[in-house]
């Protein structure tokens, strides 16, 4: 069942449920959850996470053996790799 969303506190427009990747970091990590039911807003983008699905993100992050499989992401440091 899906969730029901207010409408966008920036826009005013309307969100509605939508699978999406999200990017977590925590304590230092990054992981990425496919498939999360997340608010939409149709007319900025805007997300809008419920408390229950956050909390289950972080519990599937502290027992890292859910994952399917690790992937590699580069790392860059602007102040030393981009010079004007």
């Amino acid at each position: 069942m899906k969730a029901k969303y207010d409408t966008c506190d920036y826009c005013g427009g309307r969100v509605f449920e939508k699978r999406v990747t999200v990017d977590l970091r925590l304590k230092g990590k990054l992981y990425v959850f496919e498939n999360v039911p997340v608010g939409v807003c149709r007319k900025c983008g805007e997300r809008y996470y419920r408390g229950p699905v956050l909390e289950r993100l972080e519990e599937l992050a502290a027992h890292q053996n859910f994952f399917k499989d690790k992937i590699q992401v580069p790392r860059f440091d602007f102040a030393e790799a981009a010079v004007f």
